[in-house]
């Protein structure tokens, strides 16, 4: 077998002479390997040791051959680890950074990556015009970490690499319908868990949260909101508006009935784990996302959210009781946490004034806002103490890191939106009624770009890595796209 053939480039059945390395040494070589592995673990590591490294490298191996047939599954399992489930396992170091599920599937995405692209003398897809800006980006915020210390490399790393290496593999991945609807299968699939647990969590089944850390946090911060693995409801919940838009594209091009009704008891049931975050900004950007969306495709979303919004209206009134919950007219009727973002919001504004052409620097608003931390007279909230917010972080993704990294950071931060924006609106604006990309696919990728901006309003994604890596997975698949002859995925 030759090595396209391996990888999935090259179909079976064509003869080749094999010349130099011989089948046989290889089994030789792979026999010998194991039966020296095999009595090194029964020796020392016992029959228990022996049949768990068995059955892993049975597992890596069928994960190998399958990641090199097709890429697309690493980089959905890589996506998947982001989104909520880094800590399921990992290997600690005592000097090297620890190696979580998310990091080991990122370095195992790229090795596969580059090895594809060079075996078989591939390109990157262009344009290349985003992917200079997000260079230059990320290489700035990365020097001025560097020149800060490498203290903050880390939250360099969660929140500006990971997003970005979001967009460059999405761009040079996924890069048809079919593996798009792959792609959507899997992040719709993804959500029915997020609604599971956060309903789990509402009424406490315990017993069927799944991880049980989950339970651990809950009970120290966030008392009566859902967290998911998040362990944070506000990310919680801007994550629910990310991904509550893909269901439109399933319930619009699905044929099967059972099929249709899966995905909208699915869209259900995400409003109710995006409601029992009790997050405003949560909320906000799902009813945004879902607006935009609906925007991008109104003849086909709209007959079908008007009639799941108002059974999700009549569910939640009816049967879950939910006029009656207090706990969510507490959350909205509580003034200080909105005078506490405009206070937070005034600061970042000050120290951007003193620091205005490179900022403060990255991450380093913590440090200073004492010093700039006075009373804010703001119209109808009044006069908001300084001891509302004289502790808060930055609270949202515009003004805070124009404060943190100045106008050179924002100019390229904005520029890059710019782009986005522009890629998506161009095929938009060309598409055809075959066009199943721009008819059922730009608008889903389009009401999660909208609801990352909104809720980026309210709330600060620079300290987590998964809504950054949501975002700029659409704008890659926006990027990289290219129009085919023919649609390969049924209308």
């Amino acid at each position: 077998m030759s090595f396209r053939q391996a990888i999935g480039d090259e179909p079976r059945g064509v003869s080749r002479t094999t010349r130099g390395f011989q089948p046989w040494l290889g089994a030789l070589i792979v026999a010998v390997a194991a039966t020296v592995g095999s009595h090194v673990l029964l020796r020392f590591g016992g029959l228990e040791m022996f049949a768990f490294a068995l059955a892993g490298i049975f597992a890596a191996t069928l994960f190998a051959i399958a990641s090199f047939r097709n890429t697309l599954i690493p980089f959905i399992i890589w996506i998947v680890a982001v989104s909520g489930f880094r800590f399921l396992w990992f290997i600690s170091s005592p000097v090297l950074p620890d190696l979580y599920l998310d990091r080991m599937m990122l370095i195992w995405l790229g090795v596969i990556f580059l090895v594809k692209q060079v075996a078989l003398r591939r390109k990157l897809r262009g344009p290349y015009m985003l992917d200079g800006l997000i260079l230059m980006h990320g290489l700035y915020l990365y020097v001025r970490v560097y020149v800060q210390g490498l203290e903050y490399l880390q939250p360099w790393f969660m929140s500006i690499a990971i997003p970005y290496f979001a967009y460059f593999f999405a761009k040079n991945i996924v890069d048809d319908e079919k593996k798009i609807r792959t792609l959507f299968w899997a992040l719709v699939v993804l959500t029915m868990y997020y609604s599971f647990t956060a309903i789990m969590e509402k009424y406490r089944i315990d017993s069927l949260i799944f991880p049980k850390s989950i339970l651990e946090y809950k009970e120290l911060e966030f008392k009566g909101r859902s967290i998911g693995p998040f362990a944070q409801a506000a990310v919680f919940g801007t994550v629910f508006a990310l991904v509550i838009p893909l269901h439109l594209y399933f319930l619009a091009t699905l044929r099967s009935q059972a099929g249709r009704l899966l995905i909208g008891a699915s869209l259900l049931a995400s409003f109710a784990g995006l409601y029992f975050t009790y997050t405003r900004g949560g909320w906000l950007a799902g009813v945004a996302g879902l607006a935009g969306a609906v925007l991008l495709n109104r003849r086909r979303f709209l007959p079908l959210v008007a009639p799941a919004i108002v059974a999700a209206a009549l569910l939640g009134t009816f049967v879950l009781g939910l006029g009656q919950d207090e706990f969510m007219k507490k959350r909205v009727e509580n003034e200080d946490t909105l005078g506490s973002r405009v206070g937070t919001a005034v600061t970042t504004l000050r120290v951007w004034r003193d620091y205005p052409i490179f900022g403060v620097g990255f991450f380093q608003f913590r440090g200073i806002r004492e010093q700039y931390v006075a009373p804010v007279e703001a119209p109808l909230l009044g006069t908001i103490r300084f001891n509302q917010f004289r502790h808060n972080p930055i609270h949202d993704i515009y003004l805070g890191p124009l404060a943190e990294d100045g106008l050179v950071g924002m100019a390229l931060q904005f520029a890059i939106y710019f782009l986005i924006l522009k890629a998506a609106l161009d095929i938009y604006r060309r598409r055809r009624e075959d066009d199943h990309f721009a008819q059922y696919m730009l608008p889903a990728l389009g009401g999660m770009i909208v609801a990352y901006f909104v809720g980026g309003l309210a709330f600060d994604y620079r300290y987590f890595s998964v809504m950054g890596a949501l975002f700029y997975m659409a704008a890659g698949i926006i990027a990289g796209y290219k129009r085919p002859e023919r649609s390969h995925v049924p209308s």
